[in-house]
């Protein structure tokens, strides 16, 4: 029962900091797309909520090796880590592409994608906090994930089939590679709630 677990309450601090981050940085991107001019100082603000997330990252990992019972299983403890350590990598990947690819104006397909991803963010976040209390909640959080990975995942496949219609090659291989990278965040997100899933799960 959920009720005999020790209360450990420092790593849902940390897992509810990391989600906090990971809509920060959502954010910072959708509003990245919006003022492009300015996209160089929103990519240094995405590093800089990465670098917090990696000390988080890091804190949690030392918490599991020097905590003698955790509230719950290690393995998921590392694995929710992991995944949401994932999502923000990817965040900061495309922000960081999107400099270094040199793009002059981002297309209505990823400022679409990445309004995706601020809501996915934002889910994955409510998601995580009902793990404190094992609320019921989580479920319909862990659904609109997966319809909003579905949904990325659908317009993914429609923007790749009309880039290659451009004759453009480097045009086509950018375009790819940001498309790619903004659908795999909807990705990781799923995964981040499927862990949560099979830990409300296992302690129900």
């Amino acid at each position: 029962m959920f009720n005999l677990i020790p209360r450990e309450e420092k790593f849902f601090d940390l897992f509810e900091r990391q989600s906090e981050n990971i809509v920060a940085a959502s954010r910072v991107l959708r509003e990245m797309m919006a003022r492009f001019e300015e996209a160089p100082a929103f990519a240094r603000q995405i590093v800089d909520l990465e670098h917090a997330g990696d000390t988080l990252t890091h804190e949690l990992v030392r918490k599991i090796n020097t905590t003698f019972v955790t509230p719950i299983d290690r393995e998921d403890i590392y694995a929710l880590a992991s995944r949401l350590d994932d999502v923000l990598d990817l965040i900061e990947a495309v922000s960081d592409r999107l400099i270094l690819y040199k793009i002059k104006a981002p297309t209505e397909g990823a400022r679409q994608l990445a309004e995706i991803i601020e809501q996915s963010a934002e889910e994955t976040d409510k998601a995580v906090r009902c793990l404190r209390t094992l609320s019921p909640f989580y479920h319909k959080h862990c659904i609109e994930v997966n319809r909003l990975e579905n949904e990325a995942d659908r317009i993914y496949k429609s923007l790749v089939a009309d880039l290659f219609e451009n004759e453009d090659p480097v045009a086509i291989f950018k375009w790819k590679e940001l498309y790619e990278t903004m659908e795999e965040v909807t990705d990781r997100c799923e995964d981040v709630v499927n862990v949560i899933e099979g830990i409300a799960l296992k302690n129900a």
